[in-house]
């Protein structure tokens, strides 16, 4: 019995752009990681302003959320294999979206710190 995963064809283009995004997340976060000062303003929706500072460690929150995304919906997808393609093409590249929403939220906090 053969039991590990296979993407189907149709969904390895999606969840291929979703590795690659998630692997540019935490590259282009380790990269300015040794650039920055130890506390960075991340947090700027918190209400008092002291609050805003935190340390640098935290950036490394939205790529894991990213993967974390990932990786959870490569296991629904492994779940409803025998759904609809459409539907299943519809769910991976929405997948991507929100990956690279989360990237750009990342690429934008980067460049307002550096």
């Amino acid at each position: 019995m053969n039991s590990h995963f296979r993407i189907p064809k149709y969904l390895k283009t999606p969840f291929l752009v979703s590795s690659l995004t998630v692997m540019t997340m935490f590259l282009v976060t380790l990269i300015f990681f040794f650039r920055i000062q130890p506390q960075v303003p991340l947090f700027y929706s918190l209400a008092r302003s002291s609050q805003h500072l935190t340390s640098k460690g935290w950036l490394f929150l939205l790529p894991t959320i990213s993967l974390f995304i990932g990786l959870t919906h490569l296991m629904i997808a492994e779940i409803a294999k025998h759904a609809d393609q459409l539907l299943m093409k519809l769910f991976a590249w929405t997948t991507v979206g929100i990956q690279l929403i989360l990237g750009l939220a990342l690429f934008r906090i980067l460049a307002i710190i550096t």
